[in-house]
C-alpha cells in the first residue's frame, strides 16, 4: 500500500492523478490518496482510496488528520509527497512506522521565492537560504527524489548523493485524438492553467484589442483558478476597461479530462508568461497539451519553450504586449497544418507519459523490493 499526499493541488491534477496514480494502479499497486481542496468529486476506485479534506481546513490540521489516518491504516510502506509544506508530515510518519519517502519536486522553489516574494532582494535572499537549509535537513529522511524537469536545482540534489528521477509533465496518449481541423473554431485562442500576474494574464488581455482591430472575430477563452481575489478583480477590471467582454471569456478550473475537448476546438494555444526566475526554468505542461490537441502555439522567447524541437511556434518578446499581439495575429493568419500535424506526431511518439511511465514503476519496484 502506498500513500500519495498533496495539500495544494486539485485531486484530478494531471501529474499526480492522471499520470502517476493511474500508472501505479495499472502496475498493480494499491494507493491511498490524500488531498486538500474545494473539489467534491471522489476518485476512489479499484485499488484506490481517495480522501479529500476541505481547503478551508488549516494546513496544520490537515497534516494532523492525514498523520492519524496513515498511522491507523494497514501495511502502508511508502509515502509520496508533492509539496514541501508536507516535509514535517513525512518525517513524523517515517519516524513512527519506518516507511520510505518519495519526494516529488514540481518546481524550483528558490525561483518561486524570487518570483512571488514582495520583499526586497536582501530578504528574498535570506528566505531562499532558509528554504534550502530546510530542504537539506529534510533530505536526510528521503529515499528517492523525482523532479519534473532536469532544470530544477533547489538545494543541489546530486551534491547530496541523489540521482533524481526526471519525470516530465508529458500528456497521456489516451487524451490525444487525431488532428481534425474541422473541429476548430475560427480565430479562437485558449489559455488554461493558474492565473497570476507572473503568467502574463494582464498582458494577454491587453493584447486582444490589437488583435481584434486586425481580426475582428477573435475570441479568447481563459480557463483556470485565480491565485488571489485581488488579481481576479484586476483582470476583470481590465477586460471591462478595454470593452473586451464580448471577446474575452473567463471560465473556472474544470476537470483535466474535460479540458481536452476545449483545447481541440481552439485554433491557437497561448502561453503569455512574463520573464521571471520561475518561467526561465519551468517547462509548462500546456506546451505539450497544446501540441497534442492540434493547436498553433504562441509563446514567449524563453529557454524552456525551445528544448523540444517543435515546428512553427510563434515566439514573442516576453512582457511586450505589442509583440504578443503580433504573435497571435501572425499565428492566426499563417496556420500551418503541416507543422501542427508534425508536432502532434512528436508528442504521440516521444513526448508522452506512456513513453516514460515505466521509470516510475521501476523506481517503486526498487524501493519496495
Amino acid at each position: 500500500m502506498i500513500a500519495v499526499v498533496s495539500c495544494l493541488h486539485f485531486p484530478d491534477d494531471e501529474r499526480i492523478y492522471h499520470r502517476q496514480i493511474k500508472t501505479l494502479l495499472k502496475g498493480g499497486f494499491k494507493v491511498r490518496y490524500y488531498t486538500r481542496s474545494s473539489a467534491t468529486k471522489n476518485l476512489s476506485g479499484k485499488g484506490l482510496v481517495h480522501l479529500n479534506f476541505s481547503d478551508n481546513m488549516s494546513l496544520s490540521n490537515y497534516k494532523k488528520l492525514v498523520l492519524k489516518e496513515i498511522l491507523n491504516a494497514n501495511k502502508i510502506l511508502l509515502i509520496h509527497i508533492h509539496e514541501p509544506e508536507l516535509f514535517s508530515l513525512a518525517i513524523n510518519i517515517k519516524n513512527s512506522i519506518g516507511i520510505k519517502i518519495v519526494y516529488d519536486v514540481h518546481e524550483d522553489y528558490p525561483s518561486m521565492i524570487n518570483t512571488f516574494s514582495k520583499w526586497d532582494k536582501r530578504i528574498r535572499c535570506l528566505k531562499e537560504k532558509y528554504w534550502i537549509l530546510r530542504e537539506k535537513a529534510f533530505l536526510r529522511h528521503v529515499d528517492e527524489i523525482i523532479i519534473a524537469s532536469s532544470a530544477i536545482v533547489n538545494s543541489n540534489y546530486v551534491s547530496q548523493g541523489f540521482k533524481p528521477l526526471v519525470l516530465e509533465n508529458f500528456p497521456s496518449k489516451n487524451f490525444i485524438n487525431n488532428y481534425d481541423n474541422n473541429k476548430k473554431i475560427k480565430n479562437s485562442i485558449i489559455y488554461h492553467g493558474s492565473l497570476g500576474p507572473e503568467r502574463g494574464i494582464i498582458e494577454l488581455v491587453e493584447a486582444i484589442p490589437m488583435v481584434v482591430s486586425r481580426i475582428p472575430d477573435t475570441t479568447l477563452s481563459i480557463y483556470g483558478s485565480f491565485r488571489t481575489n485581488h488579481f481576479k478583480r484586476d483582470v476583470n477590471n481590465t477586460i471591462n476597461k478595454l470593452k473586451m467582454d464580448k471577446c474575452i471569456f473567463l471560465y473556472n478550473h474544470i476537470l483535466h479530462k474535460d479540458i481536452w475537448e476545449k483545447l481541440e476546438s481552439h485554433m491557437i494555444g497561448v502561453i503569455p508568461f512574463n520573464d521571471n526566475p520561475l518561467t526561465r526554468i519551468g517547462t509548462p505542461t500546456k506546451l505539450f497539451e497544446f501540441m497534442a490537441a492540434g493547436c498553433q502555439i504562441v509563446c514567449p522567447d524563453l529557454p524552456p519553450m525551445k528544448r523540444y524541437g517543435f515546428e512553427g511556434i510563434r515566439f514573442f518578446q516576453s512582457g511586450n504586449v505589442e509583440s504578443l499581439a503580433n504573435g497571435l495575429i501572425n499565428a492566426m493568419k499563417n496556420i500551418s497544418n503541416k507543422n501542427i500535424i508534425y508536432n502532434q506526431k512528436k508528442v504521440k511518439s516521444v513526448y508522452n507519459w506512456d513513453f516514460i511511465s515505466y521509470r516510475l514503476i521501476n523506481l517503486y519496484n526498487r524501493l519496495l523490493s
